[in-house]
């Protein structure tokens, strides 16, 4: 597959796909049957398990590849360190406004989930939810996670270029990429290898850092799983953009084997997601990075063969995306805390929290890019840009850019 010249909307949409498959993917897991979350139902649903489980395999590493591809993409036209100037703001007031708005009512309603459940009395759960808004902490990060990490990500791939030029390696940089095309037909294999090994060794150096009684080893444990989980992921579309040709390699380029294969391994993942016992543990680890590979490869050739042409009413979904996604997280522990009081079945009640929070958050878009101040605070987006009444156009740069 040769790159495509001019702007390639195919990537705006399955980046947009993406997050908003967090919506199912997070309501889903209010009723896992297998992994707990912080807020769920008394009820539970083998099948919304399922769900859940086929969803966490492929959401976040494509996600990670085609922010990867982005950054490569970016850092083709502007200095490595501009541009990560530019990330700080992008990534970096998100983040701080989520903690600061988002965070609270979410930990409100954890603990108001505990009084509903009966594991605590209301007063206690009043106590403790006061506590909780008003003592930060390393728990108010919940779904704002993947910011720091791809703020992470992007410094490093960053101050890495610009240490290739400063020291004059691009001639080393470019000969890496023509053997990486000469040897394109083992792509595919290498980084499903790659992947597995990584996957696991991740798990058990998690489980090990969780084993140790500090509080250091703790914190580790969490900035191994999930910050640096991802890591090769993004890695791998800076790849893609880096090196062309190596995306028919990579890349689903038409057929039903890869897709049949990727969403088996997919659907046992998900099956071995939660079991107890390492050897079940380092077989879900090998298995997800396997389809957490594959289902990528699928979902960027259905989207290159399929959506790379504009489209208005996509344009609008790709425009509230991001901030679809910092809401529906404190939507969902709403919605989930509410149907405590009811004995719906966990499929319609599932439902109902997906589209309710997929309309409330969009219309909270809706609202809140009428204001430069807002869209600022909420999508990074400064303060001098002019804002259009509707979806941007075609040129306009993507708020994760």
């Amino acid at each position: 597959m040769s790159a495509v010249p001019g702007r390639e909307h195919h990537w705006d949409s399955l980046r947009a796909l993406l997050m908003l498959l967090g919506i199912p993917y997070h309501a889903a897991m209010a009723y896992n049957t297998r992994v707990l979350w912080d807020v769920q139902s008394l009820d539970k649903s083998e099948a919304l398990t399922l769900l859940s489980g086929f969803l966490v395999t492929f959401r976040m590493p494509a996600f990670f590849m085609v922010a990867g591809y982005f950054a490569a993409m970016l850092l083709a036209r502007r200095p490595p360190l501009d541009w990560q100037r530019g990330r700080l703001i992008r990534l970096g007031v998100p983040f701080l406004t989520g903690l600061v708005v988002l965070a609270p009512p979410q930990l409100f309603f954890v603990d108001l989930k505990d009084a509903l459940t009966g594991v605590m009395t209301m007063p206690h759960a009043m106590d403790k939810a006061v506590y909780d808004v008003t003592h930060p902490g390393f728990g108010w990060i919940m779904h704002l996670w993947f910011l720091p990490a791809l703020l992470a990500y992007s410094t490093l791939i960053a101050l890495t270029l610009a240490l290739v030029k400063a020291n004059g390696w691009s001639q080393r940089l470019r000969s890496a990429g023509d053997g990486l095309r000469r040897h394109g037909s083992f792509a595919l294999p290498a980084v499903l290898v790659f992947a597995m090994l990584w996957e696991v060794a991740i798990a058990l150096s998690h489980v090990s850092l969780l084993a140790l009684p500090s509080a250091l080893a703790f914190l580790l444990a969490h900035g191994v799983d999930p910050y640096l989980r991802y890591l090769p992921f993004f890695l791998l579309g800076v790849v893609l953009r880096a090196v062309p040709d190596l995306r028919s390699h990579l890349v689903w380029q038409g057929g039903w084997i890869l897709p049949v294969i990727a969403a088996a391994s997919a659907i046992a993942a998900s099956l071995l997601r939660g079991r107890t016992g390492l050897g079940l543990e380092i077989l879900y680890n090998a298995t997800d990075a396997i389809a957490a590979i594959l289902m990528s490869a699928v979902l960027i050739g259905c989207a290159t063969r399929f959506w790379n042409r504009p489209n208005l009413a996509v344009g609008r979904v790709v425009d509230a995306s991001f901030t679809i996604y910092l809401l529906h997280h404190p939507l969902i522990y709403a919605w989930v805390t509410l149907f405590l009081l009811a004995a719906w079945p966990p499929v319609i009640e599932f439902a109902i929290v997906c589209v309710a929070t997929l309309c409330l958050s969009y219309g909270a878009h809706s609202i809140l890019r009428k204001s430069r101040l807002a869209l600022f605070l909420f999508n990074g987006v400064p303060l001098r840009s002019e804002i259009a009444p509707k979806a941007p156009p075609a040129s306009a740069e993507g708020t994760l850019r």
